[in-house]
């Protein structure tokens, strides 16, 4: 199993009924294919982690690069894994709280080092502590 996190600059413009329409895609498609996942939002920046079977999150990634949503698409972080952090989760959706774009910014920062799997990890438990908050 993969798990891929990239990063993209949102296109000018773009407001919640287009994250509302990349979710109602994801629940829709992401099951069949065994993808699960979170799509973060803020400062006209996505950041989105998938997971799954290596093929399907690779062919899904080269898919959400050609959206008009966003461009800049670009891996932040990329492994392996045998565990889910999302699991259950087709495709869930959280705007980023300031601290959390800082992170995601320092990834995206040091993307062309090999970032440490506990800064990646770490992030992540934060985003799922957040989902699993949610009403």
């Amino acid at each position: 199993m993969l798990r891929l996190l990239y990063i993209s600059d949102a296109k000018e413009g773009i407001n919640e009924d287009a994250v509302n329409g990349v979710l109602k895609s994801a629940a829709k498609n992401n099951p069949p294919l065994g993808i699960t996942g979170l799509l973060v939002f803020g400062g006209g920046v996505f950041a989105q982690i998938l997971e799954g079977p290596e093929q399907a999150v690779l062919r899904k990634y080269v898919q959400i690069a050609t959206d008009m949503r966003h461009h800049n698409c670009r891996i932040v972080y990329i492994t392996t894994t045998q565990e889910r952090i999302f699991k259950g989760i087709s495709m869930a959706a959280l705007e980023a709280q300031p601290m959390e774009m800082e992170h995601i910014a320092e990834l995206d920062a040091r993307r062309h080092e090999t970032v440490p799997a506990d800064a990646f990890t770490d992030l992540m438990r934060v985003f799922f502590s957040r989902i699993q908050a949610l009403p």
